[in-house]
């Protein structure tokens, strides 16, 4: 089996991630609280994105398109939970420069899709990396605030939002590389693409990790 028969097989891997992080979602649903409800949404997005793509790919040869859908629909998901579950404090710049990102998400599948302005041959969007970057950006203000109020006693999504920081971060280097040599003909792509799709797993994993931590949690405290 080489690397491009492994990364076909890796596909398969975050929609399963996905599946039972929201199966279990389901069961324990009534001990979620807000945050964790939000993440079984995300997950629940991102799962309909999956499918959808393996709808799009059997009757259609390109699903390039899902890529901006997915970059747009992650960034507002990520622009809405810093904003309403994570910061403390309003971030007025931050809140601008996630709908400029999704202004430009939106933009670009515009000119790819709609209006033609580049060919498919030359594909090489930039929406998942601004898409990464912002994110990456709101991980490291959530730091900075909690960096400045470190006399209090709990820091809250800390833990969460570092595993946010550190995902989008090594996503971003993966990604990156891959964008830049999808149109090559080398199966060196599918190294980094490979290594996408096992981080992308294995974070779903941790998703679904932090939404049945938070349910044992609250079951001790009696809630």
């Amino acid at each position: 089996m080489d690397i491009y028969e492994f990364s076909i097989l890796l596909q398969y891997l975050s929609p399963l991630a996905l599946i039972i992080g929201l199966t279990v979602s389901v069961f324990i649903y009534k001990r979620l609280n807000t945050l964790t409800k939000s993440l079984m949404c995300y997950m629940g997005f991102m799962l309909t994105i999956e499918a959808l793509s393996y709808i799009i790919e059997k009757w259609s040869d390109n699903n390039m398109i899902l890529l901006h859908i997915y970059s747009f629909v992650e960034l507002s998901f990520m622009l809405y939970l810093y904003k309403k579950e994570m910061f403390r404090k309003p971030q007025r710049f931050l809140t601008i420069l996630g709908i400029a990102g999704l202004c430009y998400i939106f933009a670009e599948m515009l000119l790819i899709f709609v209006f033609k302005g580049l060919s498919l041959k030359d594909f090489s969007p930039y929406a998942k990396v601004a898409d990464n970057f912002i994110i990456i950006l709101f991980a490291l203000a959530f730091i900075s605030e909690r960096v400045n109020h470190f006399q209090e006693k709990e820091w809250g999504n800390f833990r969460l939002n570092i595993i946010f920081l550190v995902f989008f971060t090594i996503n971003t280097l993966f990604f990156l590389p891959f964008n830049f040599m999808v149109n090559a003909g080398t199966i060196t792509k599918f190294y980094f693409f490979a290594g996408h799709l096992t981080i992308l797993a294995l974070f779903y994993l941790y998703l679904t990790f932090e939404i049945i931590n938070n349910s044992f949690n609250k079951l001790k405290k009696g809630q």
